[in-house]
């Protein structure tokens, strides 16, 4: 084992002992590397480990704050259908952070797949893991036609449910197909804290656009994935002949 290696198992062991509360500022790493009698490299190399398993965040000017004492989940889905795509909406919970009517511009528009000047209903949420001491696993920005987003109401603040089975349930359109893009990027400054992460560091950027029998789109999701705690797999078969 690597020297930074042990310092980051002993720097875990110290936190899951209380050395330092939760909310608090973590040691500078000029006392630790005196502490362990190593390099500020080596410190530096050992706190990425904890930080990876998301004990502690980093941040610059503020320092590293302890998060919590025990490793979160990573949290996998494989996907074979609609239907599995939907399963994980349903082993999470949804936390909605706001609501507001937006006019996408061209950016957002080049995002979502629509026209420049289009009105939505955003809907900003986290998705949690209630099994991980409501870890964060994801902020979605979800985004439905106004009168659809009327017809569902406050019914968004379900933790639960799927917002496409509110859709049909109060507008009888019913997913048909859902289009999915994937992008490697980094954390958007305002999602750093939310998602309790360092900024510029990297994430998984998923669009979803959810498209009725006809083939239009009436929910479409931007989630932000941080890259360590989410991993997709997609199952692949060879065709025949």
């Amino acid at each position: 084992m690597r020297r930074y290696e042990e310092v980051a198992e002993e720097l875990v062991r110290q936190i899951q002992s209380g050395r330092w509360p939760i909310g608090g500022q973590f040691a500078p790493e000029v006392d630790l590397a005196a502490e362990f009698d190593v390099s500020r490299g080596t410190i530096r190399a050992a706190l990425d480990i904890v930080e990876e398993l998301g004990l502690v965040s980093r941040r610059p000017r503020r320092g590293t704050r302890v998060e919590r004492l025990k490793p979160h989940s990573v949290f996998a889905r494989s996907v074979h259908s609609v239907d599995d795509l939907m399963q994980y909406s349903v082993e999470t919970n949804r936390q909605v952070l706001s609501i507001a009517e937006v006019v996408v511009d061209e950016v957002d528009a080049r995002v979502l797949g629509c026209r420049p000047g289009q009105r939505w209903t955003k809907i900003r949420m986290l998705r949690i893991d209630p099994a991980d001491d409501g870890w964060p696993l994801c902020c979605t920005d979800v985004y439905l036609e106004p009168d659809v987003a009327a017809a569902v109401g406050d019914q968004v603040l379900d933790p639960k449910r799927l917002i496409s089975d509110m859709v049909e349930e109060a507008t009888g359109r019913t997913v048909h197909t859902i289009e999915q893009r994937m992008r490697a990027a980094t954390v958007p400054d305002a999602m750093v804290d939310m998602l309790r992460t360092t900024a510029g560091s990297p994430v998984l950027q998923m669009t979803r656009r959810y498209l009725d029998r006809a083939g239009q789109p009436f929910e479409i999701t931007v989630s932000v994935h941080p890259a360590d705690r989410f991993e997709y797999a997609v199952d692949l078969e060879r065709g025949r002949g």
